[in-house]
Parts: structure tokens; C-alpha cells; sequence
């Protein structure tokens, strides 16, 4: 038994054919998610058009100086405390594997309204291993650090959820390659 469900389109309502339960449920969904208002980054607040990129969040990768490579507590820690100098909270940190991140930070802009910006860091190290059990011990080598800094803008109302925009933030980005550049990188 074939039936048939209504939407109604800018342009008129539109009849679509479902067989069972399963396909009623997921042409609703359909529908519901692309009635939406469409959105373009050119929605967002003033405050965000010059440092907020609507895209998937870009890693920008640091090469770490030579004389630093075989000191991987020593870079693993210039990171840690430069997070926080620049006003972020670590939510995890794995130093064998190398990964931090942090807590969603609502500080970096405050918009007006009931729009919320928030921004995420994560950093990963890429390294070499080493090798204990060679004669002499190799030292795992520390070759780059990857920076990014995700970032959200949501508009809401009344629990409604209005606009979601997702991608990173430029000048945060730009800001912690520069302070771990100075620290790590080449000179």
C-alpha cells in the first residue's frame, strides 16, 4: 500500500510516496531540515565577517627548531602554558599521543543578542618515536606541531535554535601559530 505525503514548497505543495513507516520518517526529516531558511556566511554578526571563515576548520602546521626536536617535554610543555597564556582552558591532554584540547571558549567575542561565538584550540605534535632498547637509547624526535582553533556561531531564540555556523577563527589561529612560531619554530 503506497501513500503519499504533503509539503508545502515556496512554490506550491509537492506529493511524495512512501511505503512504510521508515520512509515516512525520513522524508519528514528531509523535509524538515531543508525547510529551513537558507543560510549564508554573510549571516553572520559584524563582529565575526573579518576573522571568522565559515568552512571546516584548517590545521596550520609549525615545523619545531632543530636544536629543540629531541626535547619533546620541553616543546609538549611551551604548548600546554601557551594555551593558557592565551586565555584557554584544557579539557584533554594526551601526552604520549601528543594531542591537546581545549574547552569551548565564549570569551574571544561577546556578540550581542542571542548570538553565542565560541572557540575550541586542539594542537597535535607529530614525532618520530624512539627507540629505548637501541644502543644508545634513541630519543623520540619531535618534527611539527598543528594548530587549529574551531570555531561556532549560534543564534538562538526562546530554545529555538535560529542559525548554526561552523569553522575556525582566523585571527586566533593566526595569533597562537605566531606565539608557538616565535617559541618552537625555526629562527
Amino acid at each position: 500500500m503506497e501513500t503519499r505525503i504533503g509539503a508545502l514548497l515556496a512554490n506550491g505543495v509537492i506529493l511524495l510516496p512512501v511505503r512504510t513507516l521508515q520512509q515516512a520518517a525520513a522524508v519528514l526529516l528531509c523535509l524538515a531540515l531543508t525547510s529551513t531558511v537558507a543560510l549564508r556566511a554573510d549571516d553572520i554578526p559584524n563582529a565575526l565577517k573579518t576573522r571568522f571563515e565559515v568552512s571546516d576548520p584548517v590545521w596550520r602546521e609549525l615545523p619545531i627548531r632543530e636544536d629543540l626536536r629531541n626535547q619533546y617535554e620541553k616543546c609538549w610543555q611551551t604548548a600546554v602554558n601557551t594555551i593558557l597564556e592565551n586565555n584557554f582552558d584544557v579539557a584533554t591532554m594526551d601526552k604520549d599521543s601528543g594531542y591537546i584540547r581545549t574547552t569551548d571558549n565564549a570569551g574571544i567575542v561577546t556578540l550581542k543578542g542571542n548570538w553565542v561565538y565560541k572557540v575550541q584550540i586542539s594542537v597535535k605534535f607529530a614525532y618520530s618515536p624512539g627507540d629505548p632498547k637501541a644502543t644508545p637509547p634513541v630519543l623520540p624526535m619531535v618534527e611539527k606541531v598543528r594548530i587549529q582553533a574551531a570555531g561556532e556561531v549560534v543564534h538562538s531564540n526562546g530554545g529555538k535554535l535560529k542559525a548554526y555556523f561552523r569553522g575556525y577563527d582566523k585571527v586566533v589561529l593566526q595569533n597562537l601559530f605566531q606565539d608557538l612560531q616565535a617559541k618552537l619554530g625555526p629562527r
